[in-house]
């Protein structure tokens, strides 16, 4: 019946007339989704509303999560990351955080804190002004029989041993994949990195459409540009001189229900590039880019992409140096994210 509906609207309209009613139904159902789209990410970011458990986590692993890429350089600044440790103060202190000590996010921001008052101890540097002896004992009372003196939030690595895991069981080889930063400076072949992408190139896409693309750089003057407009590599860029960016074309998703698919797409691309990396012994650091449409016209004439291609992520790579830190990056707890309904 709707066959033969359709065709007698095409045969009054012609197929010019059937096109635009499309278009515009399309249009209206783009509108609707992107609306809602915008009312659910308003009510539940942490853009606009900072409240709430899993709010205040998310805000917790960002201020602890820096603090441990600061304990990354071998001669530590005294007093680093301030501002960082002041952020953690307060949500810290609040009972709905020292209530919920068995999640791993928050008991290892404690722990990071201990870890930062420890070593300005060792140093002899007073840190009194912004972190107190009442606050650390406070947290190594909160973590209970969880502190230890021993935790780190930076690990040591021998480049040997970072990457004697990489022929052994998928298991053991996930596992070991870790975000190097540091680098000799001296360039990965192309040849390498070209196996690389190509053993990438097994990721699943929607309907098989492959949209991904992988953008080399090694302009120094341009890689300096773009690490400054992502902005988190601070410390790192000097020995940065080869940038992988991950892109998907927009061209080849079809349906309303598509519009965020192209990120779901480039996210699996993106791990098995990470784990294709780790594989043939090429370091690499998986640079987040969530920027606004302002700073992505910083862009122009340092990378300049079709209109139709969304950067995923930037990715420096290099050769890792022969003895580098990563940081601990805890992963969550089993418990905590599968979930039986």
């Amino acid at each position: 019946m709707k066959s033969k509906i359709k065709a007698i609207i095409k045969k009054m309209l012609g197929t010019g007339g059937l096109k635009r009613i499309n278009y515009a139904r399309n249009y209206r159902l783009l509108a609707a989704n992107l609306i809602k789209d915008f009312k659910l990410y308003l009510k539940h970011s942490t853009v606009f509303n900072q409240d709430g458990l899993h709010k205040i986590e998310c805000q917790l692993i960002l201020d602890y999560h820096s603090v441990e890429k600061g304990l990354l350089f071998k001669k530590i600044k005294p007093r680093f990351a301030q501002q960082r440790i002041l952020n953690l103060h307060p949500r810290l202190a609040l009972s709905l955080i020292k209530n919920h000590i068995n999640r791993s996010q928050i008991r290892v921001a404690y722990q990071v804190m201990c870890e930062y008052y420890e070593l300005h101890q060792k140093l002899g540097v007073d840190i009194s002004d912004y972190y107190t002896q009442a606050q650390y004992e406070d947290y190594k009372l909160i973590l209970g029989d969880a502190y230890t003196s021993k935790f780190k939030g930076a690990i040591d690595y021998q480049k040997d041993d970072f990457y004697a895991q990489v022929n052994t069981d998928f298991a053991t080889f996930s596992s070991s994949r870790k975000s190097v930063r540091e680098y000799t400076g001296e360039l990965v072949s192309s040849s390498l990195i070209e196996q690389a992408i190509t053993l990438a190139l097994n990721t699943p896409s929607v309907c098989n459409r492959q949209a991904c693309k992988v953008y080399l750089l090694e302009d120094k003057i341009r890689i300096d540009k773009l690490l400054t407009i992502q902005g988190g590599l601070t410390g790192y860029t000097q020995n940065i001189n080869q940038v992988l960016l991950l892109t998907v074309d927009r061209n080849y998703f079809y349906t309303v229900g598509e519009r965020n698919q192209f990120y779901i797409d480039g996210g699996m691309f993106l791990m098995n590039m990470l784990y294709a990396l780790h594989f043939y012994k090429i370091a690499n650091c998986p640079a987040n880019w969530g920027k606004v449409v302002q700073e992505e016209k910083k862009l122009a004439g340092i990378v300049d992409l079709p209109e139709s291609e969304k950067i995923i992520c930037v990715v420096p790579i290099g050769v890792a140096k022969d003895e580098f830190r990563v940081t601990l990056s805890q992963r969550r707890e089993l418990n905590e994210v599968l979930i039986k309904l």
